[in-house]
């Protein structure tokens, strides 16, 4: 179980800075500390870029060269191996004399005869998230007017503690973040308060659009269902993701960030579904047909047994 001490300190009034200490009574608790990290260090000179060009490397098959805007209007080439990127998309960039979080420095050299002047970043290089496969892109993230702007200021990032922690099956009250915050504010005398979140809810009634029936009461004890209208699908705010990401999930968008955001939160399970794809707006809980097969959420197609 992973946890941040900003997501702790929005439970526990007062909670503090002192990581060491924080880390001590954690371990105490019986949520032993196994490792501790801190983010949102060493991104301190990296900037917004905007990709101006792409175009292939004359001698390097699995290298690009890109031509970024550090947010002086010059063009940089930047010798790149990652293919994700399109012209004006805003990436995280590391200037000439960066230090990286691993501690590597940015210097200009030559690839293939080619000169690279500074690094294009993916998240995990930067401690921004796990993904590796690609560079990040920040263009539905942030404004092109940022376009210069120091990466860390742009989205809104402060140095946080991340802990991961040891967390026996025997203490479900503590895998999820409000769960190791109330243990956490009891042991240190603090008090314990859940955020305040406000909605307005209209005048329809669930049952008017959908229903949830229970086929086999010993599989689900209970379902509750809410309808939300008018959903847009987008991306989440950075700061979601972000948090989404130190904990080990991939943001996707707003809908499936929020419920997964709540899961770690409250340790809730939940899922959202598309009113307009539900038969009749109708739930079902029951167990599966032997030989039934279903096609999850990575489009692979699962053949199920009568006990599931």
């Amino acid at each position: 179980m992973k946890v941040l001490l900003s997501w702790l300190a929005e439970f526990v009034v007062d909670l503090g800075d002192d990581v060491d200490a924080i880390g001590d009574r954690l371990s105490a608790l019986g949520l032993a500390v196994e490792s501790r990290e801190t983010l949102g260090a060493g991104i301190e000179s990296l900037v917004v870029a905007k990709v101006l060009d792409l175009r292939p490397h004359p001698d390097a098959d699995r290298i690009q060269l890109v031509d970024v805007d550090p947010g002086d209007g010059n063009a940089l080439q930047v010798c790149c191996g990652a293919f994700n990127m399109s012209v004006g998309d805003l990436i995280p960039f590391a200037p000439i004399g960066t230090v990286m979080p691993n501690g590597m420095e940015i210097a200009q050299r030559e690839i293939r005869g080619q000169t690279s002047s500074g690094m294009c970043c993916s998240a995990s290089e930067i401690g921004l998230g796990e993904d590796s496969d690609g560079i990040m892109l920040l263009t539905e993230t942030l404004d092109h007017k940022a376009v210069g702007s120091p990466l860390s200021e742009a989205l809104g990032i402060r140095r946080d503690t991340l802990w991961d922690l040891e967390v026996n099956a025997n203490r479900p009250d503590a895998m999820s973040v409000a769960g190791v915050a109330r243990d956490l504010a009891g042991a240190m005398g603090l008090a314990f308060a859940h955020p305040e979140y406000s909605y307005e809810a209209s005048d329809r009634v669930v049952s008017d659009v959908g229903s949830v029936e229970i086929v086999d009461t010993e599989l689900c004890g209970r379902f509750a269902a809410r309808v939300l209208a008018d959903v847009q699908i987008g991306p989440s705010p950075a700061w979601m993701q972000r948090r989404l990401s130190a904990l080990g999930m991939r943001p996707i968008n707003r809908i499936v960030d929020i419920s997964n955001y709540v899961m770690l939160e409250l340790g809730q399970p939940n899922h959202t579904y598309d009113l307009d794809l539900l038969d009749r707006g109708a739930l079902r809980v029951r167990r599966a047909s032997e030989g039934e097969s279903i096609v999850t959420l990575d489009d692979v197609e699962r053949t199920l047994a009568s006990s599931d």
